[in-house]
């Protein structure tokens, strides 16, 4: 499957790009293991597993099934889709908040928030 992206519903820029990324391609160091990466959103965010199962998961996230990346990947994945609106939002359209950080033991990352073009707050990094 061939990188894609995925539009902004606001801006029509791209809220989100995925690769699929077998081992040896790529650059950085993780060429050497089979991964899906996430990129213009926050960042980047790399999922590892076996090649069938990351294809899967790329299909799932082509075709918008987000309630089943979350179940077979996690939250981070999809973090630009806001879950209230059922849009996807790139960075720009979001207002992220600052890093908020654990009151217990202040340098441990917790997480950080944002605030979706119509209003409504999710964690966008965990």
């Amino acid at each position: 499957m061939l990188p894609f992206a995925l539009p902004c519903a606001r801006c029509g820029q791209p809220a989100a790009t995925f690769a699929l990324l077998p081992a040896g391609s790529g650059e950085g160091m993780w060429r050497d293991r089979d991964r899906l990466e996430r990129t213009g959103f926050l960042g980047a965010t790399l999922h590892f597993g076996e090649l069938p199962a990351l294809a899967e998961l790329m299909r799932a996230i082509a075709g918008r099934d987000y309630a089943a990346v979350r179940a077979l990947a996690g939250p981070d994945l999809v973090a630009f889709h806001c879950w209230a609106c059922a849009a996807d939002y790139c960075e720009a359209c979001w207002r992220i908040g600052p890093p908020e950080f654990d009151e217990d033991f202040p340098s441990f990352y917790d997480c950080t928030e944002g605030i979706c073009p119509a209003g409504h707050s999710q964690v966008v990094d965990d």
